[in-house]
């Protein structure tokens, strides 16, 4: 009896595993979990529910903020993938210290005009232990976004 139980918590144990090397190795963040930079542009982001893609769209030209989870400090990058019926949508990483004085911004890296998700990734940021990380986008109206992943 005490056997099979060992070898059930061994396989078990066995299935778990990669699973939590995924979540070490990168995490991917919903474009939902975002918001307009200012709160009075939050009508222009509405929820775009296709049946495989759900995803934030804009109905207008805003900012467009997306809090990224820190668990260590170091040099971070973001994958965004998000779609474009016009030129001007762009998104950048952006990292800070507490008190607001590590800034450090990639180049803005432009949303794909296509039919067809596209993925991007910006350009390295300094993260500062304890600092704050997040995806910073200009959004055109029909700019929609979808997932963000970066390494926590």
């Amino acid at each position: 009896m005490m056997k099979n139980i060992s070898i059930g918590l061994l396989v078990g144990t066995a299935l778990l595993l990669p699973a939590l090397e995924d979540f070490a190795s990168g995490r991917s963040v919903s474009a939902f979990t975002g918001h307009a930079r200012v709160g009075s542009n939050g009508d222009c982001f509405v929820p775009e529910n296709e049946f495989t893609v759900p995803s934030i769209k804009s109905e207008c030209s805003a900012d467009f903020i997306v809090p990224l989870t820190v668990d260590n400090a170091g040099t971070k990058t973001v994958q965004f993938t998000s779609r474009a019926i016009n030129s001007g949508a762009a998104c950048r990483a952006v990292a800070n210290d507490p008190s607001g004085t590590a800034l450090s911004v990639s180049l803005f890296k432009s949303v794909p005009v296509s039919a067809d998700y596209g993925s991007q990734t910006t350009a390295s940021v300094v993260v500062p232990s304890m600092g704050v990380f997040f995806a910073d986008c200009i959004a055109n109206s029909g700019a929609e976004f979808y997932e963000f992943d970066y390494t926590p």
